[in-house]
């Protein structure tokens, strides 16, 4: 095998310090490098100063001073425009650029929205109430507020009742026997019917003429007619009709019967012609009022109707002048018609009349035969059935528990109340129902004509403790409950005797007539001389707001700094910027205009400030009195806690210009101008400032607060403040912003 060996190569002693030789001398080269100072920050030299600003009046102020106090003026002069003329020979130049200021927001304010609220009403139970929730922090009422107005209470509870006896159930039997089965059977029964009738062939007319002249009657005849004598008449009864038709076993009309006044009731009316002939209309019309030929409407007593049938009044017959005659009214004189004849009336006196009279008729006879089929049922089978009914005796009535009472406490703060629960009454007793089946049945009954389970219904039970109680303001009040329940019912009668009340109280039994459930309280108003139970008292107030306004401060404008060692130019030009304008009818203020010096530097304007802006409506304090003879604005009056504030808001002065590029480039710091003429016209003119915001203020910061308790007003309450001091208020206007300026040292 053969054995190869390689060294490894390594540096050698000599090359090892060649290399630290050469490390060493560059390490040497670069220190100055490392350390050399390329910028020097240089101190502010006092040779000179120049400033560029707006004094306020609209117009460019410049001004520049030399010396190493700046205690040689220049020039101090308005100019129209501001130009920097760089001195010879200066190493550096420390130059200052500061923007116009934002205009303060406007607050808008006349006066706020001064309002009174309420009322509002709360509901205070009499109970339970702590000094906390009377106290100035809740509701600013005192135990003396609920001594005067609180009223009168007390505490009552009912004892518990019985429970009634159980009623008993028993049944009556009713027995009947109706038919079960059944057919039926039809059978015909015919009639036989005899008919009769006659026809009058041959007609006589027979007029009487007036009956009222001379005492004598006459006659007439027209035609075949055969006269007639009024003879026929009994003028002195107050009777009379028509002759009745003829009927076979009488072929002859017998003679016409009395005369009868007629009256106009169930009648109609007839329409007469020129002829003195009337037509039956068969209706009812309303009388005319001219004579019988000038077509009266003629009345027809009677309740029969011959619609069409005419009937003839012969005015040759009657010594009467009938076109004079007047027919309208029925119970004076009118002419009146009954079925075939004519009459005439004066008043109740029968004056003329006319008939038809048959004297031959013929006769028909016939017979006609009509049957009937009939049906009848015929019962089979009768069963016996029974059914049952019931009826309930009904057990004895419970009984009531005492009704007492505390003794009456007067309204205040810490009234307790408690109850101890046990139920309102005792259970009823158990009531007894038949188990049996009482469905209707046949034939044989499974039970008695009366049928009863047995006396086994139950009595009333009681609460099952002797009192029922409660504790109101520490006291104990104990209420008997009723003694025993309702005796049950038996199957003889109604349970009987009731159960036993309970009577005892202590400390007392209500005679108020005041208690509404089981427990509870009763109050009096203090005005009132009713007990009401378990009712709350009344709380009711009312407040005064208002609120103020106010405009948000401008912000201030940049304030930039920079060293410049040399000018391209002899001459650099400066644009000042102007400060915003203030914000108007709670309006924001305008944005400032931004600071120039040549193309170098520039600093922004600020921006307006926001308007308009509201505080929180806020409860106004009230005052006990006296603020009434206040003058208005006297805002140096004595002010009192509870009484009388001055409330402002807004008018908040903006902050001052601060370098905001210090620590953008430390090669460029400077700090800010520290001589004193340099200040003085910096916070003189206020340079950079953004305008104070608008506010408000109102000298008389109060209204309101009244309060009552049940309807009385408490001793405390606030009156309403007077209109003077309500409207007693100021606005606060807003401010400009301030312009910026250019400020170089050297």
């Amino acid at each position: 095998m053969k054995l190869i060996l390689r060294k490894k190569k390594a540096f050698s002693m000599v090359e090892l310090l060649l290399l630290l030789l050469f490390v060493s001398l560059i390490t040497a080269a670069l220190t100055p490098v490392i350390t050399k100072k390329h910028y020097k920050m240089p101190k502010p030299a006092n040779h000179g100063a120049y400033l560029c600003y707006d004094k306020g009046n609209g117009k460019l102020h410049e001004v520049r001073y030399s010396g190493k106090a700046l205690t040689t003026v220049v020039f101090d002069r308005d100019v129209t425009q501001c130009t920097f003329e760089p001195p010879q020979k200066v190493s550096y130049f420390h130059v200052s650029a500061i923007g116009g200021g934002g205009g303060g927001g406007d607050s808008g304010y006349n006066g706020g929205s001064f309002t009174t609220m309420g009322p509002y009403t709360e509901q205070l139970n009499p109970l339970n109430i702590t000094e906390y929730m009377v106290s100035p922090q809740q509701r600013d009422i005192t135990s003396n507020d609920f001594k005067n107005y609180g009223g009168k209470l007390y505490g009552f509870v009912v004892g518990a009742n019985s429970g009634k006896g159980g009623d008993q159930l028993y049944a009556t039997r009713s027995d009947s026997y109706p038919c079960t089965i059944h057919h039926t059977e039809t059978y015909t029964t015919t009639y036989t019917t005899v008919h009769t009738s006659s026809t009058c062939t041959k007609w006589t007319e027979v007029t009487v003429e007036d009956s009222s002249d001379s005492g004598s009657d006459s006659s007439g005849s027209s035609g075949s007619h055969s006269g007639g004598s009024d003879s026929d008449w009994d003028s002195t009864s107050p009777e009379g009709s028509h002759t009745p038709d003829p009927t076979p076993s009488n072929p002859t009309a017998p003679d016409p019967p009395k005369h009868e006044v007629f009256s106009t009731d169930n009648g109609h009316w007839g329409n007469a012609h020129d002829n003195g002939s009337v037509t039956d209309t068969g209706s009812r019309q309303e009388p005319g009022q001219s004579g019988l030929n000038g077509g009266i409407n003629i009345w027809i007593p009677g309740g029969n109707t011959h619609g069409g049938e005419t009937y003839n009044i012969k005015d040759k017959k009657l010594r009467l002048d009938l076109p004079q005659f007047r027919f309208f009214n029925p119970n004076n004189e009118i002419a009146m018609l009954y079925p075939k004849y004519a009459f005439l009336f004066s008043s109740n006196d029968l004056l003329a009349y006319t008939y038809n009279r048959c004297d031959h008729y013929d006769y028909d006879e016939w017979t006609t035969t009509e049957s009937q089929v009939n049906v009848n049922t015929i019962c089979d089978e009768h069963r016996n059935y029974y059914t049952y009914g019931t009826s309930t005796y009904t057990g004895a009535p419970g009984a009531a528990g005492a009704i007492c009472r505390s003794t009456i406490r007067q309204g205040g703060v810490g009234l307790t109340y408690n109850a101890v629960s046990i139920p309102a009454s005792g259970s009823d007793g158990e009531s007894c129902y038949p188990s049996y089946n009482l469905s209707p049945e046949y034939d044989s009954p499974h039970y008695g004509s009366t049928e009863c389970t047995g006396n086994c219904a139950t009595a009333g039970k009681t609460a099952g403790q002797p009192y029922s109680t409660i504790t109101f303001a520490g006291e104990t009040v104990n209420a008997e409950n009723a003694r025993t329940g309702g005796a049950p019912a038996t199957c003889q009668g109604n349970g009987s005797p009731a159960g036993v009340a309970g009577t005892s109280c202590s400390p007392a039994t209500v005679t108020e007539g005041c208690y509404t459930g089981r427990y509870g309280y009763c109050l009096k108003r203090w005005n009132s001389s009713t007990w009401e139970a378990n009712t709350t008292y009344e709380f009711k107030f009312t407040y005064s707001q208002n609120y103020l306004q106010y405009g948000l401060a401008g912000e201030q404008g940049q304030y930039k700094t920079m060293v410049i060692r040399s000018f391209k130019d002899k001459e650099v030009p400066i644009t000042i910027g102007l400060g915003g304008s203030k914000g108007v009818d709670g309006g924001a203020g305008g944005n400032g205009q931004a600071t120039s010096f040549g193309n170098i530097m520039t600093a922004n304007g600020g921006e307006g400030g926001e308007g308009g802006k509201l505080t929180a409506p806020e409860w106004l304090e009230g005052y006990r009195g006296g603020a009434e003879s206040w003058p208005a604005g006297a805002i140096n009056a004595d002010f009192v806690e509870g009484k009388r504030v001055v409330r402002q808001e807004g008018g908040v002065e903006p902050e001052k210009p601060k370098p905001n590029n210090l620590s953008s480039n430390i090669l460029n710091f400077l700090a800010p101008q520290d001589n004193e003429k340099i200040t003085e016209i910096m916070d003189t003119y206020r340079i950079g400032y953004g305008g104070k915001g608008g506010g408000s203020k109102h000298n008389c910061w109060f209204g309101e607060y009244r309060k009552w308790l049940d309807g009385g007003e408490l001793e405390h309450s606030y009156a309403l403040p007077p209109e003077a001091c309500r409207n007693n208020y100021e606005r606060i206007e807003a401010e400009n912003g301030k312009s910026g300026a250019v400020i170089i040292r050297w």
